[in-house]
This record gives structure tokens, C-alpha cells and sequence, in this order.
């Protein structure tokens, strides 16, 4: 069986000097209880969960303890990565487990790290949707490049008419923003291919956003994805968080030392966009962990 290795999670503290600008302040605001890494170790051995197909790549992702969930799995199967790569990439390589260019010095992701992201994500969507079962969960990936998870998002909460197996998720809106409005313009066109009744029933909607800003006008989020590493933690998208939502975020210099990390937000002592803004960004409303080594383009921020 093929392998792919993690890194054990390590549980982060939070400290005042957390939203410094320089990454050394950053992750020296951590105290690690397995010990801080000198440099990051990769996760996995991305070229062992390649596929000739969607459903062999996803396979390959599920025997290597990537993809637990069923309901992750059966939201992979539905959307095909060939119709989010560019054209030149629709052969073999559609279905590799490695980042593909898609133009504009940005990329896709590996497959197995968006597995890692919907793994992280799907807990609180979970317990959202058992708290609330009739409310709309809300989900916003930042940085949607070519659309492609942002599908993945839609399958996991369209309407439960729509669903080929049932799940406990409640139905929601997924929203893709990104700044290059050439990208927001080909996520629209790669979701039309095989899964534009995601658009058709405004379950995903693509937009032009700073995604260092996020989109307060639909907040709070229950989950909130990142998709490129931002220098230090984005504390306006912090805010469109809502209490229990969980952001899973890169952060690090380009070229550097750069961490995923999970964000759970536990209080609402501080602003909650879209509910009450009136007192401002509170440190202590936030838990941090530090989930593995990573390597991303960087999260561009308008002038």
C-alpha cells in the first residue's frame, strides 16, 4: 500500500507578538510541545498518491490515510481535476499529485493538499450543521485560482436533492474570490464544464476580491480556506470567522520557512463580521495549531 507521511499536529500558543509582520516574530509566538523545526518536514511523498483518473487518484489518497471521510471522498469523486488544470496539463499529468501552473504565477494545489484541507474543514461543518440544522453553512476559499476545490466545497453542501449519498451536512453557499480577475473569469468557465449546476443553483458563486480582505458582505463563515500563504495571519479574515468556524491558512515569507495552520475560533469577545463589529480583533477568541510544512505561492494583496 502506498504511503504518505504526516507530520504529527502540534497544538500552538497564542502570544501578543502572534500578528507581527516579520515570520520570525510569528513563529517564535509559538511554544511547540514536539519541538520547533528548524526547517519544515514535508507532510507526504506527493508523487506516491498520483492517479491515471480522478477516482484512482482519490483511491490512492484514501489508502494513504489522506482522505478519511466519506463525505470528502465522495466530493472528490464528483469533481474531476482535469477540468481545473490547463489544457496542455489534461493528460496524465490532470490527475498527478503535485502543484500545476495555471498561469498568472499561480498554481493548483496537490491533491493531497486539499485533501488535508477538507480534512481539517469538515469538523466544523459538522458540528454546524448539528447545532443549526436548518441554517445555511457558509464556506469562503480565498484565493480560488482555478475553481477547483471550490467545486469540491459546492458538492460537499448543494442541495440534499442533489447529493448521490446522503450526509449530516446541512446545505450551504460556497464563495471563490480571488484578486486576478482573469482567474475568477476561468473558474467560472472550468465549473461549467461538468459542474455548472453549482452555478446554475448559486451554491458557488466566483467573485473579485483582495483576498487579504476577504468578503465581509456574506460573513460569518463557518470555514474558511486560504490558498496561498499569506506573511503574517490576515486578522480581517480572522473576524469573518464565526464562533466554531475553523481557517486553514499558510503563512511564512515567500521563498521561507512557511506553515499551514488551523485556526479555531473559540470566543466571540472580539468583532464577528457580519454580527457585530463594534470591538475590534480579540486574540484570546482564537486558537492556533501548527499542522505541517508546506510550500505556497504567495497571497497577493492589491495596493
Amino acid at each position: 500500500m502506498m504511503q504518505c507521511h504526516h507530520l504529527q499536529r502540534n497544538k500552538v500558543l497564542l502570544l501578543f507578538i502572534l500578528f507581527s509582520a516579520a515570520l520570525p516574530s510569528i513563529t517564535s509566538a509559538y511554544a511547540n510541545n514536539n519541538n520547533n523545526e528548524a526547517k519544515p518536514k514535508p507532510l507526504m511523498r506527493a508523487w506516491m498518491c498520483s492517479g491515471k483518473t480522478q477516482r484512482d487518484m482519490v483511491d490512492k489518497l484514501a489508502q494513504a490515510g489522506i482522505v478519511k471521510s466519506a463525505i470528502n471522498k465522495e466530493a472528490l469523486l464528483r469533481v474531476d481535476r482535469k477540468n481545473y488544470v490547463l489544457q496542455t496539463q489534461q493528460g496524465d499529468s490532470a490527475h498527478q499529485d503535485s502543484p500545476l501552473p495555471i498561469g498568472y504565477g499561480q498554481t493548483i494545489s496537490a491533491p493531497h493538499m486539499h485533501a488535508q484541507v477538507l480534512e481539517d474543514l469538515l469538523p466544523p461543518l459538522l458540528a454546524a450543521s448539528k447545532d443549526a440544522p436548518d441554517k445555511l453553512l457558509k464556506i469562503l476559499d480565498v484565493g480560488c485560482g482555478s475553481g477547483y476545490l471550490t467545486a469540491v466545497f459546492g458538492r460537499m453542501v448543494e442541495s440534499k436533492e442533489n447529493r448521490r449519498k446522503s450526509t449530516p451536512l446541512n446545505e450551504g453557499k460556497v464563495f471563490g474570490i480571488d484578486v486576478v480577475p482573469e482567474l475568477v473569469h476561468m473558474s467560472k468557465t472550468n465549473v461549467m464544464k461538468e459542474d455548472g449546476d453549482l452555478l446554475d443553483s448559486g451554491t458557488v458563486e466566483f467573485m473579485l476580491r483582495d483576498g487579504w480582505k476577504g468578503y465581509p458582505e456574506n460573513a460569518p463563515y463557518n470555514a474558511i480556506h486560504v490558498g496561498a500563504a499569506a506573511a503574517t495571519f490576515p486578522k480581517q479574515l480572522m473576524m469573518q470567522l464565526a464562533p466554531g468556524g475553523v481557517m486553514v491558512v499558510p503563512v511564512g515569507p515567500d521563498g521561507g520557512i512557511q506553515y499551514l495552520y488551523r485556526v479555531e475560533r473559540v470566543g466571540d469577545g472580539g468583532a464577528v463580521v457580519g454580527v457585530d463589529e463594534s470591538k475590534g480583533f480579540q486574540e484570546d477568541d482564537y486558537e492556533l495549531y501548527r499542522v505541517l510544512g508546506v510550500r505556497y505561492v504567495p497571497l497577493v494583496q492589491k495596493d
